[in-house]
Order: structure tokens, then sequence, then C-alpha cells
């Protein structure tokens, strides 16, 4: 029986061109570093698409301010106070 963890993960392979100053740049940080160039590209896109990821999660949960929310619950208290339920 095979465990969870034995599938391999797919991997997609990219190929960039740069000017030459960037590549430049490239490797000056990739020394500052201590890494090579492609560790440092993969590095990079990770974080940006990390951070595009939760932005975008972000504006998925923000509730549109057009909205009417005819069709959210409101409960009434005892006291006649109303509330918004959250589901």
């Amino acid at each position: 029986m095979k465990s969870p963890r034995s599938k391999k993960i797919k991997k997609k392979k990219v190929s960039i061109t740069l000017p030459e100053w960037e590549g430049e740049m490239l490797k000056v940080y990739a020394k500052e570093h201590q890494t090579t160039c492609p560790a440092a590209v993969h590095k990079m896109v990770r974080q940006t698409l990390r951070q595009f990821r939760s932005e975008r999660n972000a504006l998925a949960k923000a509730e549109p301010k057009n909205q009417l929310n005819i069709f959210d619950s409101i409960q009434v208290d005892i006291f006649n106070n109303t509330s918004k339920t959250s589901e």
C-alpha cells in the first residue's frame, strides 16, 4: 500500500529571458544571498505568488459594498436589538 506522500509532484519548467543589466543584477543578488541564480529566481517567484495569493484571498473575502444584503439573516433578541448572523 502506498502512502500519500509517495505521490510525485509535477513540476513546471519555465524559461525566462532577461536583459543583460537585469542578468547582472540577478548575479549580484544571488552572490549577496549566497545562492545560485536559478534558486534566487525561484525564491522571488514564490514570494511574489504567496503575496498575490494572500491579497487575492483578502479581496475575495471582502463583501462588495454595492450589495443589498436582502438575504442576510437577522436575529432579534429579547430586548428588541437586531444583529446580523454570520455563517
